[in-house]
């Protein structure tokens, strides 16, 4: 997938349950350097050296945690970098993840056929601007709150089961982070201590975001397996 780490904690568990001072632990870190950019000295070194720190952070007790901090760098970077600047970095986003797994491809499409030329493709576009707006409301209208975050996105986890029956999996969000994460990275900053801490702020966010979703798609489609068993149940006890 990357060219970086990926980091799991063993011992994770339910976020909405790890809040320590008013901060959400973070007990996933998902830190990878994203394939593209695997060219570009600058930005993989970064990232690289970055998800090691996490990675000993974690392996000496260290919490990852969401912090205030995490939320200025976040809302300063969506203001002055992205917002009427970089509105197409989901649909960048989407395209890198589409290129590094074309099964996301016959996902979106619902198995029916999709455009050749993805770019133009409407169904992506719809799904890149609301992208968009879900993290502009997670920022504006939410103000970056930890539970309400944790609700959207257990809320959004939910709707995505639905695409279970499509080949959709839990671990395209590592891709889709991975890809995200190029983007912020390939940002024009001030300066290199801009960009990694930005880098880190969005991870933060990020794995909070990724371990709500996973959460809920979990239980979800548990939900709709035993649904489907019960329906199985019935049509052969009117069978027999």
């Amino acid at each position: 997938m990357g060219n970086g780490l990926t980091i799991y904690n063993k011992k994770c568990l339910t976020c909405a349950a790890n809040q320590v001072g008013g901060n959400i632990q973070i007990k996933t870190v998902i830190v990878t350097a994203p394939s593209p950019f695997q060219g570009d000295q600058k930005h993989t070194e970064a990232i690289r050296r970055l998800s090691q720190i996490l990675l000993d952070d974690l392996e000496n007790g260290t919490h990852q945690s969401f912090s205030m901090r995490d939320r200025e760098i976040i809302a300063r970077c969506w203001r002055k970098y992205i917002s009427g600047k970089r509105t197409d970095i989901f649909h960048k986003t989407m395209l890198k993840c589409i290129e590094a797994s074309p099964k996301l491809n016959e996902i979106i499409a619902c198995g029916r056929y999709c455009y050749r030329d993805l770019r133009k493709w409407p169904k992506l576009n719809k799904i890149c601007q609301s992208q968009f707006k879900f993290y502009e409301k997670l920022i504006y209208e939410l103000n970056m709150d930890q539970q309400k975050i944790l609700i959207a996105c257990y809320n959004l986890g939910r709707t995505h089961a639905e695409y279970s029956r499509y080949g959709m999996k839990p671990h395209f969000l590592d891709i889709f982070q991975q890809q995200l994460l190029g983007q912020i990275a390939c940002i024009e900053y001030e300066n290199s201590k801009e960009m990694e801490e930005t880098i880190v702020a969005f991870i933060h966010i990020n794995n909070l975001i990724i371990e709500s979703f996973r959460d809920s798609y979990s239980q979800r489609t548990n939900e709709m397996r035993e649904q489907e068993k019960i329906v199985e149940i019935r049509l052969l006890e009117e069978i027999l």
